[in-house]
């Protein structure tokens, strides 16, 4: 009688580990998952999920597959907040060890004891100081401020800039630049984002124009290049036990920090402040009000907006609070388009007040013929018709109607999708591409913002498939990727909505596609994909546009002349005041 050999281990039969990727970077997350437990069966997890379903729902779902192993991988431990509480949620669905780790090499393992008995005490301390202490003081201080913006913005309202207009605009101005958002300098690749892009287009724009900056931010990331001087504020990591109570830690912390490093040195000699905004801080208002200096606040869109559609965050009341007092505060609000004028507007902000300034383009850095033939051939596209994508996978970019649109054209198989970045959406738009006889498609997952231009150069039509706004409200944006696009000198095509509709003339420099209509983008696809003539017309066309006037040259020069303004009007205020008290 033959001897039974022992069966081959399956590969449902391995111990399962579920990964949570809070890095946005896919492939980095799973392969340090594999280096750690290569043993195991790794299943990433949806962040999606975690972030608008019901908790209990959730785990309740996590649990059915019995995990061995919980694991999160981020781009800087040091900074993540939450920390404990995704620990102790990898403990309840019952999971036998939590691995957390980072992009630097950290790693924090966690038995279920170890876990309760280490993580769960401190937590429980976190929040009772976050709650009875942290919270109230922050309405405090923020009500406190509120009614000082409001006494400031009344002594100072009645001025006519216009008039006051003097023949120096040729004068250089010195700004101090206030960026409170921590992106993690260990993480090159989510340098991408529109952040770090924003941060250096305008900074390096605004110096080769002859102006001065100074910058008092929480991470250099977006700063290469620049020449002023950087004063880094590292960021606190005393509460994280919510992202609410981290922020807001943070806040008090960067902005104490600035009222000690700057007292004596640096803002004496500023012209005015330059504040990206961000949530739960504010930073620029009580410099201003401090120190009497103009405030100009770079206003990208309501927090409170992308907490209750996007990215929720606790204390909505709190948040909309920082919000009216950064906007009450600002001498100057810069918005990206004309949505978001209209939108600060009925949020009883002075229309004199602001000031529509459109998201720019390097166009010496995005052009024709830099490396696009030679990444071609790298992936092995070169007899192609590339059709482009870029962006972060976020719940309006509109990839996964590009990838339907994909699957309609199917059958011409002289093209390729080229998807170049990461995030919550990637793996439902690369769903659409797992089909035998699916469209081809690439996905790079996120690069670095020098090789941006190079993936681009490698496209032969670009698409920025943008849809409406899930509460149905206006198209706020101002997409960064459509001006980088149109600057290759690349025919795009693009949703009909908000600024995009106003940059793109259909037909002339572009082509405009109903938003989330999958089968009208199929269609203009296939179109510029069919004609060459087209879409040279059409490429040529896009990079006119741009160098009219969607440079990070532009959007810097449109700042410092409103700032010039401020300034002038400051000084005026001065002398009259100087001549009351002679």
């Amino acid at each position: 009688m033959p001897s039974k050999s022992k069966p081959a281990t399956k590969t449902s039969e391995r111990p399962l580990a579920l990964v949570l990727d809070l890095s946005s970077d896919h492939r980095a997350a799973m392969s340090w998952a594999s280096n750690h437990l290569g043993t195991h069966r790794l299943e990433p997890l949806n962040k999606a999920s975690l972030k608008w379903s019901a908790k209990h729902e959730v785990l309740r779902d996590i649990k059915k597959k019995q995990p061995a192993a919980f694991c999160l991988f981020t781009s800087d431990l040091r900074f993540q907040s939450t920390r404990r509480l995704m620990i102790l949620f990898g403990v309840l669905a019952g999971a036998r060890q939590i691995l957390f780790g980072d992009s630097r090499g950290t790693l924090v393992r966690r038995t279920r004891l170890s876990a309760v008995v280490i993580e769960l005490p401190l937590l429980a301390v976190e929040l009772l100081i976050g709650y009875l202490f942290l919270i109230p003081i922050s309405w405090l201080l923020v009500t406190m401020l509120a009614v000082m913006a409001g006494s400031k913005s009344q002594s100072g309202e009645a001025h006519d800039t216009k008039s006051e207009r003097q023949s120096d605009s040729g004068r250089s101005l010195r700004a101090l630049y206030i960026r409170a958002t921590l992106v993690p300098e260990t993480n090159p690749a989510q340098s991408t984002g529109g952040l770090a892009t924003h941060t250096s287009g305008f900074a390096i724009a605004a110096e080769a124009l002859g102006n001065e900056l100074d910058f008092f931010v929480a991470s250099k990331t977006g700063l290469e290049g620049v020449n002023g001087k950087i004063i880094v504020a590292v960021p606190s990591t005393f509460l994280g036990a919510t992202r609410t109570l981290f922020e807001l830690s943070n806040n008090l912390m960067f902005t104490l920090s600035a009222l000690l490093q700057l007292r004596n040195s640096t803002v004496a000699n500023v012209d005015f402040l330059y504040q990206r905004y961000s949530r739960f801080n504010f930073t620029g208002a009580v410099l201003s009000i401090m120190f009497g200096l103009p405030l100009v606040l770079e206003f990208n869109g309501s927090e409170v907006w992308v907490s209750r559609h996007w990215d929720p965050v606790g204390q909505i009341g709190l948040l909309s609070r920082f919000e009216a007092l950064n906007l009450s505060a600002a001498d100057l609000v810069s918005v990206v388009s004309l949505a978001q004028r209209l939108s600060v507007i009925g949020d009883r902000v002075d229309p004199g007040r602001v000031l529509v300034n459109p998201n720019g383009v390097d166009p010496d850095q995005f052009r024709s013929d830099c490396g696009g033939i030679e990444l071609r051939t790298q992936l092995g596209i070169s007899d192609k018709i590339v059709v482009g994508f870029l962006g972060t996978f976020g719940p309006w970019h509109g990839a996964a109607v590009l990838a339907e649109a994909a699957r309609l054209i199917a059958s011409d198989s002289h093209l390729h999708f080229l998807f170049v970045g990461d995030g919550d959406q990637r793996s439902a738009t690369e769903a659409h591409f797992n089909l035998p006889e699916g469209p081809r498609a690439t996905f790079t997952g996120r690069v670095s913002r020098s090789e941006v231009p190079a993936y681009l150069d490698a496209c032969d039509i670009l698409v920025s498939p943008q849809t409406r706004m899930p509460d149905e409200s206006d198209f706020f944006g101002s997409p960064t990727k459509l001006f980088e696009y149109m600057s290759m000198s690349k025919p795009v095509v693009a949703s009909r909505l908000g600024q995009l509709a106003e940059v793109i003339a259909d037909g002339e420099n572009g082509m405009l596609v109903e938003p989330g209509d999958a089968a009208q983008l199929a269609s203009a696809i296939v179109e510029l994909a069919g004609d060459c003539s087209l879409r040279a017309r059409l490429a040529a066309g896009a990079r006119r546009r741009v160098e009219e006037g969607y440079t990070w040259r532009r959007n810097a020069q449109r700042v410092f002349e409103r700032a010039g303004d401020l300034v002038l009007h400051r000084s005026l205020s001065k002398g009259r005041d100087g001549e009351q008290q002679r």
